[in-house]
């Protein structure tokens, strides 16, 4: 027989050390309790960037590559994928900076709208691993279009101890995943620590479809996909699935 959860159980939070305490606050305002257990930790890389005159403008898809915005970038025009990239872009010095919808394809579409190919550069700081594929968009409408790896996430070998002792326990009732290569982590060190038995019952947040297909694997688990690829839905279906 399935043993119950307690009533007061924990959102595991597996995604990088600053998002993941950003996203801690945000899910404490909404009164949840929290265990925050990053699942990559982000090594800065050695990378050069082109000359500053021959970039019209720059593209983030993720927080972590803030650190390439040097002073003569932070007056460009900067293309954030999603308001925590953007917030630490502006954190960093950044003042012009455009907004998208939270994924890859309609931020390519608008630089096509908003940009002149003839113009310059488009920069793309980014990590090692990206699903994003800009130049699909960008080099078929003429523009100029060059990704710099600044950062990689490198996998941790096994779960934080505590996040073992919080499944043993049954006090985690459900798990935030962002990207598929963070929930195949997720199930990698799950196995290797042999909590399958311990899934049961545990709700899995997860930001697409995609993500999800990684942990279908995984027994016991109640899958919740969220309706739009950004946190605020992501945390709206949290919200649906287990109240406060």
């Amino acid at each position: 027989m399935t043993r119950e959860r307690p009533r007061k159980t924990w959102v595991l939070v597996t995604r990088a050390r600053e998002q993941a305490e950003e996203t801690a606050r945000e899910l404490h305002r909404r009164g949840f309790a929290t265990l925050v257990d990053p699942l990559f930790e982000m090594h800065r890389v050695p990378f050069e960037l082109p000359p500053a005159e021959e970039i019209q403008a720059v593209v983030l898809t993720s927080a972590n590559a803030v650190h390439a915005l040097a002073h003569q970038l932070v007056e460009k025009p900067v293309y954030a994928v999603g308001p925590g990239t953007a917030r630490a872009a502006a954190a960093r010095g950044a003042f012009d900076i455009r907004l998208g919808e939270g994924e890859w394809r309609s931020l390519a579409e608008r630089l096509v709208r908003e940009l002149d190919p003839a113009a310059g550069l488009v920069l793309h700081p980014s990590g090692r691993e990206v699903a994003s594929r800009f130049e699909e968009v960008l080099e078929p409408a003429g523009f100029a279009y060059r990704r710099v790896v600044v950062y990689e996430m490198v996998p941790r070998e096994e779960l934080g101890s505590r996040t073992r002792h919080a499944l043993q326990r049954r006090a985690i009732g459900a798990v935030l995943l962002y990207s598929p290569r963070t929930a195949a982590t997720f199930a990698r060190l799950v196995h290797r620590a042999g909590l399958e038995a311990a899934l049961e019952g545990v709700v899995c947040v997860c930001l697409s479809e995609a993500v999800a297909e990684e942990i279908v694997e995984l027994p016991g688990l109640e899958v919740v996909v969220a309706e739009e690829r950004d946190e605020k839905a992501l945390l709206a279906a949290l919200e649906a699935r287990m109240g406060a």
